[in-house]
């Protein structure tokens, strides 16, 4: 059970994001043909009276369901409220999930806060901020979790296992009970340094790959830097912000496009176009992590190395000199953060003016007397 366990502390919070994303997607597509599946809104109540024969896929800001899904529960909004019956599971993700009513298969949720009052008859996977299984909270198996502040009040049949920050238990646990604490030490000045040196080599061996295979994605920012550090560091700023607005807007395209193509009954394109974009987010966010990871940091070290040693012909030593400068710097207690974030965006915005596409200059001809 212990490696069941810890498999799904480690894979349940992608999981249920995942699901949210892709599932919330697909389903708004779909609307026409999910025969009232698919509830959404600013407010979503399923009332006393209605039973939902099947799964539900519920998205809004408001979710109350008071009645009964004779299936499985699919939810994310700000807020999720559950007080009536589910047959099924229960998969939810918003601001806040309270689950007091029942649910006779298994629970996964992740939030800001996290209330079990309910009774669940299998499995309560949660990962939140602040998690509560209040004193009538009843789990009929096992019980996973990842929160900042843990209560648990109520009563357990199977094991308990997870990490938290805070842990406040006051009910009952049938099986074994493994729950870490995470602690809040300072690191050492052992622990800095070996970080450190572990962050050097990996931006120097990333770096020294780039130089040597491609110098000018190296080259060219350093040189910017040096020649045009203010706008450097304006076009840094506009990157960081850039990239959220673009991330955010290729979402809301996958989402209008899969809902266009679902009213139109092309059904077949919906879940290419949501892949496509879906894809296109991950490489785009695997790209710029490399930019701020080893890009920046390589540039801003390239550019500090040059200036002190004063020849481009020495662009080995710079590299390894400059890295070496930055890591430090970066690493010192207090204001190694701060200026961690400055380096990044120097050499964001350095990155971005030296790879920009450049307009050609148009050649006028010579007037002719």
């Amino acid at each position: 059970m212990e490696a069941r366990a810890r498999r799904r502390l480690t894979l349940g919070p992608a999981i249920v994001g995942l699901i949210v994303v892709l599932g919330a997607s697909v389903a708004l597509a779909q609307e026409m043909g999910l025969g009232g599946k698919l509830r959404a809104g600013s407010q979503v109540v399923i009332p006393v009276e209605e039973t939902i024969e099947g799964d539900l896929y519920a998205s809004g800001g408001l979710i109350r369901v008071e009645g009964t899904v004779d299936g499985d529960l699919i939810a994310t909004g700000g807020q999720v409220r559950l007080t009536g019956e589910v047959t099924g599971d229960l998969i939810a993700s918003g601001g806040m999930v309270d689950v007091s009513g029942q649910v006779e298969g298994d629970v996964r949720a992740a939030g800001g806060q996290l209330t079990v009052s309910g009774s669940i008859g299998e499995d309560l996977f949660v990962a939140g901020g602040q998690v509560t299984l209040s004193s009538s909270g009843e789990v009929g198996e096992d019980l996973v979790f990842a929160a900042g502040q843990m209560t648990l009040d109520g009563n357990v049949t199977g094991d308990v296992m997870g990490r938290t920050g805070n842990y406040q238990r006051g009910g009952t646990i049938g099986g074994d009970e493994n729950v870490s604490i995470a602690e809040d030490d300072e690191p050492t000045v052992g622990d800095r340094s070996l970080e450190a040196v572990q962050r050097f080599v990996s931006i120097l061996v990333v770096a020294g790959l780039v130089l040597w295979l491609a110098p000018r994605l190296i080259e060219a920012p350093a040189q910017t830097l040096r020649s045009r550090p203010l706008a450097s560091f304006g076009f840094g700023l506009l990157g960081l912000v850039g990239f959220l607005v673009l991330v955010v807007a290729v979402i809301l395209v996958a989402v209008l496009l899969a809902i266009v193509f679902g009213l139109l009954g092309l059904d077949g394109l919906v879940v290419t176009v949501i892949i496509t974009l879906f894809a296109t987010v991950v490489v785009l966010a695997t790209l710029f992590f490399l930019a701020l990871v080893f890009g920046a940091p390589a540039g801003v070290g390239m550019s500090l190395g040059g200036l002190v040693l004063g020849s481009p012909a020495r662009r080995w030593l710079a590299l390894i000199l400059g890295v070496l400068v930055v890591v430090v710097l970066s690493s010192l207690p207090w204001i190694g953060g701060w200026l961690g974030v400055v380096v990044v965006v120097f050499g964001l915005g350095a990155i971005i003016l030296a790879l920009r596409p450049r307009a050609q200059p148009v050649e006028i001809p010579a007037s002719m007397d």
